[in-house]
């Protein structure tokens, strides 16, 4: 609508309308339905949750005991372990603190040794490392015995990893491991 045409229009209005308009007060809300619309709402809350109550779960878990078995067996010597494993677990001459047989999907499948200067020794049937540090830098390469075994460094911790005849090994050692990871490879054989 352009100004032309307003202007005519509201030049054929009433005036007892534009007088109306000029006067008119609105009306205050009736507070009664304000209140009436709060209570509604409130009901219908309360119908829902007494539904929501009647479908039978209970409003706390109720969860019933969950028998986990350990995934760690500690045993006795190396032979023990070798029970376990139905592999040979070769072991160095030095005092063990520690005999350990790990468990995966409820079949033994790694042996650990655990040696009192703080080395310790693994062995599982596979291919990977199994040292369980992981982001370590590799220092050097080393054949011994045949065997290519990597020798790696994180922060303050030495270990190597190789293969040999279908099983994966790892040996965290201190000082000089070379010579030790020579006679873990000579006693598998």
């Amino acid at each position: 609508m352009n100004t032309e045409k307003f202007s005519e229009a509201m030049g054929k209005l009433d005036s007892k309308y534009v007088e109306e308009a000029v006067h008119y007060k609105a009306k205050k809300p009736n507070r009664w339905a304000r209140w009436g619309a709060l209570a509604a709402c409130l009901c219908i809350m309360a119908a829902g949750g007494a539904v929501l109550a009647q479908n039978g779960s209970p409003a706390a878990p109720s969860p019933s005991l969950v028998e986990v078995t350990n995934p760690i067996i500690t045993v006795q010597s190396a032979a023990e372990m070798e029970e376990y494993l139905d592999f040979p677990v070769p072991v160095l001459d030095k005092e063990a603190a520690s005999y350990s047989v790990f468990v995966t999907d409820g079949y033994p499948t790694m042996g650990q040794v655990d040696y009192a200067d703080g080395s310790a020794f693994r062995v599982q049937y596979g291919s990977g490392d199994i040292s369980g540090i992981y982001g370590g830098s590799l220092v050097e390469t080393r054949d011994l015995e045949g065997v290519a075994v990597h020798f790696y460094a994180y922060a303050d911790t030495s270990y190597a990893i190789w293969e040999q005849d279908g099983f994966s090994f790892s040996y965290e050692y201190t000082g000089d491991g070379a010579a030790e990871v020579q006679t873990l490879i000579q006693r598998f054989r």
